[in-house]
């Protein structure tokens, strides 16, 4: 039985699943807030609702434990967690929810009502070690055309699949062009264990189109059983297109260039070994969420996630790279000679600690100086480095873009967004995507420059 035929009835948006028993629980080794029956359903994408009825055995611990979330709401672990039983006896495991209350008239029942985000349902039995995650895909989203070039054709059945080894491990893509579904299947391994790699598996999709493109369904075999789950599957923003790094001239070409990028992420991912999203995710994950805001949100959020991204490539503190080792000592003599001067600078004893810090930081590689080495090495062009120059300070401390397009301003938009996408091809550019291992990277080659405008990607207010 596949995933689709475990978790397909829970997914469909508007389902009603009937459910004979409803239990809400309260906190570990506490009794349950209260057992009904009632119904889940399928609201949106992203969420669930359910309605339970029933009346609770102890009024006064429900109430309490209604009231503890209220008294400090920043204490996730004081939400009830919901359980079901469905009509055919399927358990469900709704997770964690806000529950609210209507007590209703003398005699009758409770209702209890809220939502949640996610269902899991287990299947009992002897299984392999493996990740299984399907995600869902917009109809008329750019994504389809590359990802149909990059398929084989489909077989009898509509599914195309393509197969690539990745950390040692055989990765399984399955393209079902008709059903909107992509899914991807890796066996459990050390480098790619099922209790990490369900997350791991998304990020470098997230990054390629730009998108927050999470799993709807989500299957972990264990080895004595597996889990299933229905998970929030946010919808595809057009807004969001100029995010993507997969982009360009050669985004409907480049078979061989678009598969090497998901691997060289998922191993780069993988090699940080982070149940969390790896950071270079994250900082994609807020530049496509800023995409919905302003200019000046998008120009802001560019400018700094492109920052995070040369702090991965040269790290706070670190000594500056683009001087030779005597420069460095002449220059940390220098400094030396300069404090022990402030030390003895009679003035202001508020000035000396700033002043002697301004003067260790030139030893430091700054952003400003990592982006410069970059630039110069080819890995970043002259107007990338110009954009986040000119717009870096400019938003950072306040000053609005303007909120109309122009093509110089357009151009800066760009090239910011160019500039993310430079730094990420050169930090996954060393990656050995069959063992993880992350080399000096090869010089650059000429990569593919951003051609979404950001009309296009309404980037705008």
């Amino acid at each position: 039985m596949t995933i689709l035929d475990r978790l397909q009835r829970f997914a469909e948006v508007g389902t009603v699943i009937t459910c004979s028993k409803m239990t809400l629980l309260a906190g570990d080794n506490e009794p349950p807030l209260v057992v009904g029956s009632g119904e889940v359903v399928v609201s949106s994408e992203t969420s669930f609702c359910y309605r339970i009825q029933g009346v609770p055995e102890d009024i006064g611990h429900a109430l309490r434990t209604l009231n503890r979330i209220q008294q400090d709401p920043y204490d996730g672990c004081l939400r009830e967690r919901l359980e079901a039983v469905a009509e055919d006896g399927t358990r469900l495991l709704c997770g964690w929810t806000i529950a609210k209350v209507d007590p209703g008239g003398h005699g009758e029942d409770w209702i209890f009502s809220g939502e949640f985000d996610s269902i899991i349902v287990t299947n009992d039995g002897p299984t392999a070690l493996f990740t299984e995650v399907i995600y869902l895909l917009p109809a008329h989203h750019m994504a389809r055309i590359v990802l149909r070039r990059f398929f084989p054709k489909p077989g009898v059945d509509g599914k195309s699949v393509h197969r690539m080894s990745i950390l040692d491990t055989d990765v399984t893509f399955t393209l079902d062009d008709q059903d909107n579904k992509l899914l991807i299947h890796a066996p459990g391994t050390t480098q790619l264990p099922v209790t990490f790699t369900e997350n791991w598996l998304g990020e470098p999709l997230r990054i390629l189109f730009g998108q927050l493109i999470y799993p709807r369904f989500v299957a972990r075999g264990i080895g004595t059983y597996v889990m299933n789950w229905v998970r929030p599957s946010p919808p595809w923003s057009e807004r969001a297109d100029a995010c993507a790094l997969w982009q360009g001239e050669k985004a409907f070409i480049d078979k061989e260039g678009f598969w090497t990028s998901y691997a060289r992420l998922l191993a780069y991912v993988a090699s940080v070994r982070d149940f969390e999203a790896n950071a270079i995710t994250e900082l994609y994950v807020e530049v496509i969420q800023a995409s919905s805001g302003s200019r000046w949100v998008w120009a802001l959020t560019y400018a700094s996630a492109a920052e995070g991204l040369v702090n991965l490539i040269f790290p706070r503190g670190s000594w500056r790279s683009d001087m030779e080792t005597t420069e460095i000592a002449k220059l940390e003599t220098q400094i030396d000679k300069f404090k022990a001067y402030i030390d003895l600078w009679t003035g202001d004893a508020r000035f000396k600690k700033p002043a002697k810090n301004a003067a260790s930081r030139i030893l430091e590689t700054s952003a400003a100086i990592g982006l410069r080495q970059l630039r110069d090495a080819g890995w970043v062009t002259a107007d990338q480095y110009k954009a986040w120059d000119t717009l870096r300070n400019k938003v950072m401390h306040g000053n609005l873009v303007s909120p109309y397009s122009s093509a110089k301003d357009d151009k800066l938009l760009l090239d910011i967004s160019g500039l993310l996408h430079a730094l990420t091809r050169r930090i996954i550019a060393g990656v050995d995507p069959a063992t993880g291992t992350i080399f000096a990277p090869p010089p650059p080659v000429s990569g593919n420059k951003s051609t979404v405008r950001p009309e296009n990607g309404k980037a705008q207010g």
